[in-house]
């Protein structure tokens, strides 16, 4: 991929070596539910609803991956260039940047988007109870 070194438009968190994309996924999640925790927005009970589930399904299905099944240096022939990648994509599975790692640590970026989702939801319960009771008096 080409990168424009020059591009100003770019973030500089974006080119610090030091992070990378879950890193700032994380980030962007704590900033989400920090940002519901001080009643900054609000989500309907329905679309919170619908939120929560797409967000529960990725949770169980980043649960579900057997990470036994890949740390393991695969099986790619016996040719000179199966030979070379194996360890190589071994590495990248479970190096401390690699898949599995990350898919860890999208556990805790999916608990945090959960706990804001909730926020919100509760954020939108306080707002309609407060508006209603402006209605009654």
């Amino acid at each position: 991929m080409y990168v424009d070194d020059d591009d100003s438009t770019v973030p500089a968190a974006w080119n610090d070596p030091g992070r990378n994309a879950m890193d700032q996924m994380l980030e962007n999640m704590k900033n989400f539910k920090d940002s519901a925790q001080a009643g900054h927005f609000s989500v309907s009970e329905s679309g919170g609803e619908g939120l929560l589930r797409m967000l529960r399904r990725l949770a169980d299905y980043v649960t579900s991956v057997d990470p036994g099944a890949l740390d393991q240096r695969p099986a790619l022939g016996g040719s000179y260039g199966a030979r070379a990648m194996s360890p190589f994509v071994q590495q990248v599975a479970t190096d401390g940047r690699g898949f599995l790692p990350q898919l860890t640590r999208l556990v805790e970026v999916l608990a945090d988007a959960e706990a804001g989702v909730k926020q919100a939801m509760a954020n939108y319960r306080q707002t309609e109870h407060s508006i209603a009771g402006t209605l009654r008096g």
